[in-house]
């Protein structure tokens, strides 16, 4: 992954990651057209979550009625279900994504989820910051031998230090996070990247964010992430509960824009006369 996000950075200024989530609302027809709508975008990988409901879900949470507005079933593990992409359609997705020249990324909350994931040649793993404090699960990922990325949404910086120690011997990227949806800008604390640059030996930081505007990914790019993540939608008014922390489009289009232009703002190092600036000097200077 360190040369495609080099390549990246090279031409887009950042390693933009849209995350689909349960955005596709259990339907492959919706994820694909969600995949077609970010081509040109300056979007470098698409990501989704695999879970095996029937195992990471509790017996109470599974018999929990789950009943508004947002809700795909009766009860929390029919909603859930409801939501979940079947393996064969989760396959399709990632080969759909990579044919469109998307680097496909995956979260996963259980063991079978991730054997899956590297049984159809997931090449990159995310860890959830759900599943941050799951230790048994983060040892297995490890033995894998795949890139890393890690929100830290949920966790002390003493939870961090332990994950990092399990990931010590992978290629790794660290965002920081804060697992509030949507989140406001008080409690994004950008700064956080700076404590991880400063701890921590890595092969990149980033930020993962669940923000509505488009302010932090900036600032976060001027601090020199190497990674953007925002959630992704067609439309926030869709049914369910993440698409109003989620970015449409035209957000995603705006972050890619502002970046390209604060990129060519920083110029270069050397001060000198600029061509433009000649017309001016034999205008206004005597």
């Amino acid at each position: 992954m360190r040369a495609r996000l080099q390549e990246i950075k090279e031409k887009h200024g950042v390693y933009f990651i849209a995350e689909l989530g349960q955005n596709h609302q259990g339907s492959l027809a919706i994820a694909k057209q969600m995949i077609d709508s970010l081509i040109g975008s300056g979007v470098a990988a698409v990501k989704t979550a695999k879970r095996d409901i029937d195992v990471c879900l509790t017996e109470e949470q599974k018999q929990m009625i789950y009943d508004n507005s947002n809700s795909f079933g009766h009860t929390y593990y029919e909603h859930r279900k409801a939501l979940e992409l079947s393996m064969s359609d989760f396959r399709e997705l990632k080969y759909y994504a990579e044919s469109k020249g998307f680097d496909f990324i995956s979260s996963f909350t259980d063991l079978p989820s991730l054997e899956f994931l590297c049984n159809i040649d997931t090449k990159i793993l995310k860890i959830a910051s759900q599943r941050l404090a799951d230790w048994e699960l983060l040892k297995e990922t490890a033995q894998k031998n795949k890139p890393i990325i890690i929100s830290s949404g949920m966790s002390s910086i003493d939870d961090v230090d332990k994950v990092m120690e399990i990931f010590k011997y992978n290629q790794k990227y660290l965002l920081q996070c804060t697992a509030s949806y949507p989140c406001a800008e008080e409690n994004i604390n950008l700064n956080v990247i700076n404590t991880f640059r400063q701890r921590y030996i890595t092969d990149g930081f980033g930020l993962s964010g669940h923000h509505t505007g488009i302010a932090p990914d900036i600032a976060a790019y001027c601090m020199g992430v190497d990674i953007i993540e925002r959630h992704y939608t067609l439309r926030r008014d869709m049914k369910g509960t993440d698409h109003a922390a989620s970015l449409e489009l035209s957000g995603v289009k705006y972050i890619m824009k502002y970046i390209n232009e604060i990129r060519q703002a920083m110029g270069t190092n050397e001060k000198m006369v600029l061509n433009c600036e000649l017309s001016a000097i034999k205008k206004l200077r005597k």
